[in-house]
């Protein structure tokens, strides 16, 4: 077996054969981990620190990711320089302990490591580290449930669900009326008690959603990697699980966006919208491997309802333009009323893209714009009489 590259708890927790022994006992992992000790007797702090670690992340999970493993082991190493073992010196060595079936515990033979108030202190800081940062995201106040869980939870034993394996898209109407439109190679599943519960589906794939507006009951979509929120409205979410990227187009209304794993039972039940809140022709794009969320404007923006806006301006105010595109658009517009208060527009726009008509109104009154977090800030030092 090759000898793996560690040169911290964080590769011990995301090695899978030091998982295998740790979580499954694995008899032919013991072995290999009690010879590659004996290698190097320096790094038994480790061996230990990361036992502790997966023991209590895994104690109320039913699985643990290399992701998740991963994430949490860069937060915990960064504070492993606070301890310092030199006062505990003086400890006779024991052996790491497992357990078996019966839950009773043994020795590992042949993996001895000091059985020092520096490893007890180590692991108790670890597992309050862990603890912490893992089940709480460091939230002061009341400990939240993680909303995803127990979504799974509820829809492991009762659930419907939608596979579209067709070439085409798949069209679908929820009891509460909600719209989606499943493509093809996705997967929708809710809840058997989605008519009278909460409105919460998982989605892995592409679809699209036109959601009946219920602020009483916040529709939520869960995905592997983030949660999409509303209260009723229409957008886009594709998530399929073999891609880098997840990501959320709002076509109409108002969307909020989490992290998956910050995303609590409180924030599923309450009828506002906090996270990433996200408008027409607004995206939210999250990097998985580096997670990462962004928002950003669509390509191209589209009018965001079905009423006709005039784009026929004569002598008109530089500030009602920005206005009038804004509004036709959904798309903030940030300017300085004060500096543009001298300046008008006289233009008439038809079918022109938005960032065509946004360019023609910048150069008439000698400003330029640019795009930050899916809102258009408008720079200019005004117009002269």
């Amino acid at each position: 077996m090759k000898n793996p590259d560690i040169n911290s708890i964080d590769d011990l927790l995301a090695n899978e054969l030091f998982r295998k022994w740790i979580i499954e006992k694995d008899e032919a992992a013991a072995v290999f981990w009690s010879q590659w000790i004996e290698q190097h007797p320096a790094r038994l702090e480790w061996v230990a620190a990361a036992k502790a670690i997966i023991e209590t992340l895994t104690e109320n999970n039913d699985q643990l990711t290399n992701h998740e493993i991963n994430r949490e082991a860069d937060l915990i190493q960064q504070r492993l320089s606070s301890l310092s073992p030199e006062m505990y010196n003086d400890e006779e060595p024991g052996y790491l302990e497992t357990c078996t079936d019966d839950g009773k515990e043994q020795g590992s033979k042949g993996i001895p490591f000091s059985r020092t108030r520096y490893l007890v202190g180590i692991a108790a800081s670890l597992l309050m580290i862990a603890g912490v940062y893992w089940y709480f995201n460091n939230k002061p106040g009341p400990l939240p449930a993680n909303a995803y869980k127990a979504f799974m939870k509820e829809t492991k034993h009762k659930s419907f669900e939608y596979n579209n394996n067709s070439d085409g898209e798949q069209h679908i109407v929820l009891s509460d009326g909600s719209e989606v439109v499943l493509e093809k190679n996705s997967r929708l599943t809710y809840a058997a008690n989605f008519s009278s519960g909460k409105r919460e589906v998982y989605l892995e794939g592409n679809a699209f959603f036109n959601i009946t507006r219920n602020p009483q009951r916040p529709f939520i979509v869960y995905t592997q990697t983030i949660v999409t929120k509303v209260l009723g409205t229409s957008f886009y979410v594709k998530a399929m699980s073999s891609a880098e990227t997840a990501s959320v187009v709002v076509k109409t209304g108002k969307v909020s966006v989490f992290k998956r794993e910050n995303f609590t039972s409180t924030d599923a039940g309450s009828a506002s919208l906090k996270g990433m809140v996200v408008t027409p022709n607004q995206q939210v794009v999250y990097d998985i491997p580096h997670e990462q969320m962004n928002k950003s404007l669509v390509e191209k923006p589209v009018i965001a309802s079905q009423t006709t806006y005039s784009f026929d301006f004569d002598d008109t105010p530089a500030a009602d333009v920005f206005s009038r595109l804004q509004t036709a658009y959904g798309v903030p517009i940030l300017i300085d009323e004060e500096v543009l208060k001298t300046c008008t527009i006289s233009a008439s726009l038809g079918n022109e893209p938005f960032y065509e008509k946004l360019r023609i109104i910048c150069k008439i009154i000698n400003a330029t714009y640019e795009v930050t977090d899916g809102t258009v800030i408008i720079n200019t030092n005004g117009c002269k009489r």
